[in-house]
């Protein structure tokens, strides 16, 4: 009867979002001028009003060196250097979980993976 009861709490619990102040929204473009349309909202948000966490971002490093030993020990190593972009793990198209923040604004933390977003 236990089992019954959490089965059916996590069935009623699926695709919700445990916060109250988050939303879920779909990214209508990504990167250039991006566009979140929140569920429920009739006009999507631009660029302007979006903050998005930093992790979501493509971040570039500059001036990585990277030392490679090619062969036996009496062949020397080679040394790269260069930059390591991270790519943004989001794409046009994605649902993501955002909270509204002052003056009409969004912050997006990230895709939603739940049952229904992508």
């Amino acid at each position: 009867m236990l089992s019954e009861a959490l089965k059916l709490m996590r069935q009623k619990t699926t695709d919700h979002i445990d916060a109250r102040d988050a939303e879920r929204g779909t990214l209508l473009a990504w990167p250039v001028n991006p566009k979140v349309q929140v569920d429920g909202d009739e006009v999507p948000y631009e660029a302007g009003k979006l903050v998005f966490a930093e992790y979501l971002l493509e971040r570039r490093i500059e001036k990585v060196k990277i030392e490679v030993e090619t062969g036996p020990k009496e062949v020397a190593g080679t040394t790269l250097t260069g930059s390591f972009v991270i790519p943004s793990p989001l794409k046009s198209g994605d649902r993501v979980i955002v909270s509204r923040l002052t003056g009409q604004r969004y912050y997006v933390h990230g895709k939603d993976v739940s049952g229904s977003g992508g």
